[in-house]
């Protein structure tokens, strides 16, 4: 104490020696336990705003304050807040000591995501919600993703015993980009076609997770395009910090067996490293998707199961990391990783196998107190995955084609096929994948405290090439390179108010090679309490349509429309040329965002986090929506692969056509709330209950719903796609028998909802039968026009499931847990073409070997 106190008097008189300023305060911030110095830790003058940090060794000043009486507000992520009055003085220089507590309340968690820079949660300027480590140990499942099903505002669907996906603020679909995925501030999501995050097929493991940072609403003036409705930030472990070897084994029903390590360790003041690896493996619920083939010269039409489909998983994943410490606060990391995958996946018109599906990344970054830089490059290559769907119906129709007879001139296209014979036509490139594409990322990032006038200043400049190839089998690219750049601009301020007030202003500007530039501007108002802080936020944001949905040509059914497609509706006569239709090209999604919500303590019991928006979007980007006619070209591209729905042709009138495209919307609104509540009952019992209501006008049968301009509203142009009602609850017990258990029940209410994803359906009053979807009359025929969709296994969600989780820690260095999810075994239809969930049962054994002394 007396070296600190000697140090702060030192600081001292240099200050009045060198500059003709006033100290006023000059005081050192301390842990309360340890006595140890507190650096970073934010000095906050309540009456007029002005903040200083403390240095290494926890000194900070304030200079020609005016005399008086003020409020010093003291704040460490992870401590207790400390307030402190004080009387300012010309004659006299105030030295204190301030000793911070650590908190185990919630709301001291400390969060990255939201201003790019550390703070406490409760601080952040927008609805953050965190997935702690502490959650991910107590999981028994092999499945990161898993967790944030328990987060509100978040819509997490289950496709099998590995396959799962988010959701945010309704509108899911098959090719939800919706949320942006990051891991340690790198984009994660796929390179190339898809643009959808990586998910289960990340290279992170379990083990090596900090926490996980879910920001909700529109974030683009921080983040760029497509960061419109959330984040998801994966943030993983600093081997310098968490150092040893950890190895996990698991395994459950659904023969899943999990085999995981993680070895970290500081060999120097300058060098660390970890690497990491997974092999996973299991089995998915078995189901069997109708798959609609024959008719025309295939025979009658008929309703059959996917053909041999492959329901055995497999992820293998690995990563590599090297830090090295210029000095204590900057330092360099380069990490590199990948994963290789096998499952099912569900897709616009049915269900894909993604066979050796492997993503992988280098990443190179540095870490100063002022700057952030990192350069990153993905990769995506979908090794040998194939159209479930078109395999199967390909495989049908050759083996049950009319034409027999080799010498027909039709023969070698559609005629009848032995069973080998049949197998490799159904196998061939197009049906099958071919990916192997690249994306590019690089950011810089600058910060500044300007402490006298009580300013923070985040900039930043980020760049992004996307150089897909799939060699015509998912794009139209065949012939054609696709290139796409983005390069964008950021700033945001904070300013420190009087009376605990912070203003936020943000904006960002994106020039994106296809769509020119794009605006994003956010503003934030906060009012800081002891307990918490209100905040009232609005942000516009841009949503760019993936690649896919720009230059997509897939299964011959799913065509991009970024620069519209040309196609011959039904009803029209084939040989007039004028009767020939353009859709409109896509533009960007518009949307702008006023969120109002507080998160804090109620009482030293009970936390509250609510957060209520409502949102306007321009150009909102649809669903895959049906259209009824013959494709002929995307863009200025023709289309070269055989169509899906070609339909049929009687006196050079086309009927029964059919492909599935994206468009945008006029404007749609949407509104909802998200509640989240925590109760301390007891020291070791926690309940904890999360609530979202989600709705929008898009449901309206309003003639501005008519996405894809056939004059009618259809069902699936106005489907939330969502529920708009859940509700998960917790009770939590912690610390039993001496610390050593942990047992956590979990309920979770979806209520029942309706689905369209492309030619997937579920609808409650179309159970049991072929989907259709009534479009209104054709005005070239006046004949009804139908929609025909995927067979239709009923609605969606209308579930309750409990989840059960408990763990015993033998010692320092094993432990034991098991998991049961869906532990009544209730039917549990999460997603279109997806199996019913049943019982999960999990049991993992873990080893911590701490690094040798």
């Amino acid at each position: 104490m007396k070296k600190i106190m000697l140090i702060s008097i030192l600081v001292f008189f240099q200050s009045t020696i060198f500059s003709q300023e006033k100290v006023n305060i000059l005081s050192n911030i301390i842990d309360k336990q340890s006595k140890l110095p507190l650096e970073g830790a934010t000095i906050l003058i309540k009456e007029t705003g002005e903040f200083a940090l403390s240095n290494s060794k926890g000194v900070f000043e304030f200079k020609n304050l005016k005399n008086g009486k003020l409020t010093l507000i003291i704040s460490y992520v992870g401590y207790d807040d400390l307030f402190k009055e004080v009387t300012v003085s010309d004659k006299v220089i105030t030295k204190l000591t301030f000793e911070l507590s650590v908190s185990n309340e919630i709301g001291n968690e400390l969060v990255v995501s939201a201003s790019k820079r550390p703070e406490k949660i409760t601080k952040s300027p927008a609805l953050i919600l965190v997935v702690q480590q502490k959650d991910l140990e107590q999981s028994a499942s092999f499945n990161i993703v898993e967790q944030i099903s328990k987060l509100q505002g978040i819509e997490f669907t289950r496709t099998g015993v590995n396959g799962m996906s988010l959701n945010a603020r309704g509108f899911n679909t098959a090719f939800n980009a919706k949320i942006l995925s990051i891991t340690d501030g790198r984009n994660s999501m796929f390179a190339g076609s898809s643009g959808l995050p990586s998910g289960i097929m990340n290279t992170v493991i379990k083990e090596d997770v900090d926490r996980l940072e879910v920001v909700l609403g529109p974030n683009s003036a921080l983040y760029g395009p497509n960061a419109h409705n959330g984040i998801v930030h994966t943030i993983t472990k600093d081997p310098r910090k968490w150092q040893g070897t950890d190895i996990v084994i698991g395994a459950g029903n659904q023969s899943v067996f999990s085999a995981r390590f993680r070895h970290a360790s500081k060999i120097n003041n300058k060098w660390a490293f970890k690497i990491t690896g997974e092999h996973t493996t299991g089995r998915d619920f078995e189901f069997y998707d109708s798959v609609y083939a024959g008719g025309n010269i295939y025979g009658p039409t008929v309703a059959i199961p996917e053909r041999n489909p492959n329901f055995q998983f497999l992820h293998k994943r690995a990563e590599a990391h090297v830090y090295y410490n210029f000095n204590s606060t900057s330092d360099l990391i380069i990490s590199t990783g990948g994963s290789i995958n096998n499952l099912l996946g569900v897709n616009g018109i049915g269900r894909n196998q993604l066979k050796d599906y492997t993503f992988s990344f280098l990443q190179i970054k540095y870490n100063s107190p002022r700057f952030f830089i990192q350069a990153n490059e993905t990769w995506t290559n979908l090794g040998n995955s194939f159209s479930l769907t078109n395999y199967t119906k390909d495989y049908w129709n050759r083996t049950n084609s009319i034409i027999i007879n080799p010498i027909h001139p039709l023969y070698n296209s559609v005629g009848r096929l032995p069973s080998d014979s049949a197998e490799i036509f159904a196998s061939r490139l197009g049906n099958t994948f071919k990916e192997e594409s690249k994306r590019y990322n690089v950011e810089i990032q600058y910060n500044y405290p300007f402490q006298k006038v009580g300013l923070n200043l985040i900039t930043s400049v980020t760049y992004q090439k996307d150089l897909p190839q799939t060699f015509g089998t998912i794009l139209i690219d065949a012939n054609k390179k696709i290139e796409i750049t983005q390069i964008g601009a950021a700033i945001q301020i904070e300013k420190t108010l009087p009376d605990l007030f912070k203003l936020v202003v943000a904006t960002r500007l994106d020039n994106h090679s296809l769509f020119n530039n794009m605006f994003s501007p956010k503003l934030g108002l906060q009012k800081e309490f002891n307990s918490g802080t209100f905040r009232l936020t609005w942000g516009k944001a841009f949503a760019t349509p993936i690649i896919q949905f720009q230059s997509g040509s897939t299964f011959g059914f799913i065509f991009g429309n970024g620069n519209g497609v040309s196609y011959i509706p039904n009803g029209a006569n084939i040989t007039n040329s004028s009767l020939i239709q353009k859709t409109t090209a896509l533009n960007p999604e518009q949307i702008s965002t006023f969120e109002l919500g507080y998160k804090g303590a109620i009482s030293k019991k009970l936390f509250l986090d609510f957060n209520s928006y409502y949102s306007n979007s321009i150009n909102f980007l649809s669903p895959l929506i049906t259209v009824g006619g013959r494709a002929l070209s995307v863009g200025d591209i023709s289309i070269s692969t055989p169509l899906l729905m070609p339909g049929t042709v009687s006196n050079n009138i086309l009927n029964g056509a059919s492909f599935n495209t994206f468009f945008n919307y006029g404007k749609v609104k949407s509104y909802g709330i998200e509640i989240g509540l925590n109760y301390l009952l007891t020291s070791n019992i926690n309940f904890i209950l999360k609530y979202n209501f989600f709705d929008s006008d898009i449901s309206n049968n309003d003639i501005k719903n008519d996405a894809n301009k056939d004059g009618y509203v259809s069902l699936e142009e106005r489907s939330l796609n969502a529920p708009k009602n859940k509700l998960t609850s917790t009770f939590s017990f912690q610390n039993l028998m001496k610390g050593k258990m942990y047992i956590n029940v979990s309920m979770r209410f979806v209520e029942k909802f309706d689905m369209y994803s492309g030619n997937q359906i579920a609808t409650e009053a179309g159970i049991g039968k072929r989907g259709i979807v009534y479009g209104g009359i054709n005005s070239l025929n006046n004949q009804t026009r139908y929609y025909a969709k995927n067979f239709d296994w009923g609605n969606l969600g209308g579930f309750t499931t409990f989840d059960f989780n408990t763990g015993y820690k033998i010692n320092n260095n094993y432990s034991i847990s098991l998991g049961v999810s869906n532990l009544f075994n209730t039917t549990q239809r999460e997603f279109v073409g997806s199996p019913s969930i049943g019982r999960l049962i999990s049991l993992e054994i873990k080893s911590h070997l701490s690094k040798l002394k």
